[in-house]
């Protein structure tokens, strides 16, 4: 356990020589043809920009073609581009809201969704790796009925550890893999490894919602080592350890199930 919790101690250290607190931090955007919640989520990304910004980093907006999957669902929606629709030579791991307000704008008379952030940035020092690469197969496009089963595959170019997550909104994270029945280990390069890996136990389409259709996302992180995840796993915490790792250090794919009755 000391040994675990020295490891766990270390990283923190050395992640904190890269990272800047940035107070104040503003973002804004117009309540137009869209609710007041999915404007405050804009803003949100908005105050996460500026945060950016001010900690002089470089960014690249890049189209998210899955993005436009969860346009008639904004949790779904945010919770992608939280982690996706930016290309940056950093990310911000931790965020707290000082401000969220719902004002009148004296110029052009729309109300704006005004949030302010307390953020800390890290700068990366590093770029992805091109051929730190999984491939992840076998999950279907056309999604699943309530009480199917999920299967799928995952094969990689390089030896590395995988954790697999589950998204159902952007508050609750659920950790799929490893779990109490399929232990943690290290993938071999070129190795194909189907899940369940367990004989026994089943990946269950479930929704947490009373609508016909429902969106959750898979977040398949592969690292070069094993990183643990700790705490509580709410979503903004997995996405924020998640971009606390060097990119070279990291491969992430996002997979869309979707999930009727």
């Amino acid at each position: 356990m000391s040994r675990l919790i020295l490891t766990v101690l270390c990283f923190m250290t050395v992640q904190h020589l890269f990272s800047q607190e940035i107070k104040g931090a503003e973002g804004r955007w117009p309540v137009v043809n869209i609710t007041p919640e999915q404007a405050r989520n804009k803003a949100i990304e908005e105050a996460k920009k500026e945060a950016l910004r001010i900690a002089g980093i470089t960014e690249s907006i890049k189209a998210a073609d899955v993005l436009s999957t969860f346009e008639a669902n904004d949790r779904s929606s945010q919770l992608f581009s939280s982690f996706s629709s930016i290309e940056l030579h950093g990310a911000v791991t931790r965020y707290e809201i000082v401000k969220d307000e719902i004002e009148k704008n004296s110029i052009d008379g729309l109300l704006y969704a005004i949030v302010v952030i307390d953020a800390t940035v890290k700068k990366y020092t590093s770029v992805a790796d091109p051929e730190f690469k999984i491939d992840v197969r076998g999950l279907r496009t056309n999604g699943y009925r309530k009480g199917e089963t999920i299967v799928f595959s995952v094969n990689p170019n390089k030896e590395g550890y995988l954790k697999i997550f589950l998204f159902e909104n952007t508050e609750e994270a659920v950790q799929l893999f490893p779990n109490r029945y399929e232990a943690n280990r290290r993938l071999n390069a070129k190795e194909t490894l189907r899940f369940p890996t367990v004989v026994g136990i089943d990946y269950t389409a479930e929704k947490s919602t009373t609508d016909k259709q429902e969106h959750n996302l898979l977040l398949f992180v592969y690292t070069k080592s094993d990183i643990p995840f700790y705490g509580d796993l709410t979503a903004q915490r997995v996405l924020g350890r998640i971009n606390e790792i060097e990119p070279s250090e990291r491969e992430v794919v996002i997979e869309s199930i979707l999930i009727s009755e």
